[in-house]
């Protein structure tokens, strides 16, 4: 249900049939079905032919870097169009691979977001932004959606390396180009300080915890920070997640009046919690 609320692909979607693995991978720099795609050798990333050759030619930097990973790109633009090797490949690839794009629809709460940092961008293009979600695959999703909109992100996840996070925070936090930063809940509410280069965070899905979401505001709002902080939360209105904040307001107060106790407790949904969250 809490996916649902936010894009109903990550519950139709969830799982590649056996007829959606021929899907091929989008471009990383239009993020459409990539035209006589190639593969860069470093990061294995894909790119209609034309699209990354005029990338590279346009970089005014003698190190070209992976316009995905941020990595420095090696890439044979003379290779043989490139096919994917097995569907499992493609199988394990972000959930756009798996969409026939051609039927694409968005949802309310990407469009929102999409509006909001339509606006910003607006009012300052040097605005930018953190994007939370606990979906990955709904990160995927805006992504796309994003990028198709004019917009260069980063992202960042569990599933990532040391050395591809550091790539993914630097690059947020010295290209002037890149203003939207996509960050999976767990694996970004702590330990890292964006603090230097964003100024608004958008929380896309709420958390039973609202600890997590303090966490997760705190990637800006610290030591370090010299502009207003403007948080944002993406909520669809009589939905589970509107329970849900209802049950956080809940935990928050029994946290307020228990002072000392095991914070741990705001993780457990009691029988309770779940009796409230499903019974409308």
């Amino acid at each position: 249900m809490r996916q649902a609320a936010n894009h109903p692909f990550l519950v139709t979607h969830k799982r590649a049939t056996e007829g959606e693995r021929h899907n091929v991978n989008v471009c990383g720099i239009c993020q459409d079905v990539p035209e006589d795609p190639v593969i860069a050798s470093s990061c294995k990333h894909v790119f209609c032919r034309e699209d990354i050759r005029l990338y590279i030619t346009s970089c005014m930097s003698p190190t070209v870097e992976c316009p995905i990973c941020f990595r420095p790109l090696t890439i044979d633009l003379a290779q043989p169009t490139h096919e994917p090797a097995t569907a499992q490949v493609v199988a394990r690839q972000s959930i756009v691979s798996r969409i026939d794009l051609s039927r694409w629809k968005s949802s309310t709460k990407i469009e929102a977001l999409v509006e909001e940092l339509t606006a910003l961008r607006e009012k300052d293009e040097t605005t930018k932004s953190v994007v939370f979600s606990q979906f990955v695959n709904f990160l995927d999703l805006v992504e796309w959606r994003l990028q198709r909109a004019g917009f260069r992100c980063v992202k960042l996840d569990g599933r990532m390396t040391p050395v591809q996070r550091d790539a993914m925070i630097s690059a947020f936090l010295t290209l002037p180009q890149v203003t939207v930063f996509l960050v999976s809940l767990k694996a970004g509410g702590v330990a890292i300080n964006l603090a230097s280069g964003a100024s608004h965070c958008f929380l896309c899905d709420p958390w039973w915890n609202p600890a997590v979401e303090s966490q997760a505001m705190d990637r800006i709002h610290r030591l370090g920070q010299y502009r207003p902080v403007k948080v944002t939360r993406i909520i669809v209105e009589n939905s589970i997640e509107s329970r849900i904040l209802q049950l956080q307001e809940k935990k928050e107060l029994m946290f307020e009046s228990t002072v000392g106790n095991d914070e741990n407790a705001l993780n457990k949904l009691t029988v309770d919690d779940l009796r409230f969250l499903f019974v409308m």
